[in-house]
């Protein structure tokens, strides 16, 4: 019994690390007149001057979106010479794109770019921690209430020695935008999904969770 307990926390301790991600999405909007995106052939791009994180994003939306059905390019390789680092565009820059876009038959862009890193520091205790049980439900008046769960009869309180660590990170916000340059000028832009990746470690494995919530993001 006691090597199928270890085994049972072994699994499910795997399963919780497996499961955690780095990436959430937090604000997702869709135009109600929003067509089917199947059969239209999707453009990829990553506004960033960093090629190889370029690369990698383009590549992973791209698998995603044509694993469920849609019709994806990177826009690396289609349309090599478009520039993707620049954010002063003219106007008339803008639509010599958009001309040269739906010149080739692209029917939807989808652009993600940087808006915002923000940093931030953690502070995290370790050492011995324990509970103080009360059989009667008067703590809840005394301002320890912890949730409907466990303000009954537990109070969690620390015992010494506790140590703190404090840790820095960052958070990258990105938006990840859908434009129909089908549609008349004011009625092209369909979709708006924005993504927090919490200080992210690896490239590969940031950009493939990403590609799937943004995939899932569209077809909800």
């Amino acid at each position: 019994m006691k090597k199928l307990g270890k085994f049972l926390g072994l699994v499910i301790m795997i399963t919780a690390f497996v499961g955690c991600s780095s990436v959430k999405v937090t604000h997702s909007w869709k135009d109600i007149k929003t067509e089917n995106l199947k059969g239209k052939n999707i453009l990829v791009m990553c506004k960033t001057k960093d090629d190889i994180a370029r690369i990698q994003f383009e590549d992973d939306i791209t698998d995603e979106l044509n694993q469920n059905g849609y019709t994806a390019h990177v826009s690396y390789k289609t349309f090599p010479d478009i520039s993707t680092d620049k954010n002063d565009l003219t106007t008339e820059e803008i639509e010599n794109v958009k001309t040269k876009l739906k010149g080739e038959g692209v029917d939807v862009v989808v652009m993600t770019v940087l808006k915002d890193i923000k940093k931030y520091t953690t502070t995290t205790a370790s050492g011995s921690t324990g509970y103080y049980v009360s059989t009667y439900p008067g703590f809840y008046r005394r301002g320890y209430y912890r949730g409907f769960y466990s303000y009954y009869g537990s109070v969690y309180i620390d015992t010494a020695p506790v140590m703190y660590t404090t840790s820095s990170g960052k958070k990258y916000i990105l938006e990840t935008v859908f434009y129909d340059l089908k549609q008349p000028e004011k009625n092209q832009l369909i979709s708006v999904i924005t993504t927090e990746l919490d200080n992210p470690e690896t490239l590969g494995t940031t950009s493939t969770d990403f590609s799937k919530k943004i995939v899932k993001e569209l077809l909800d």
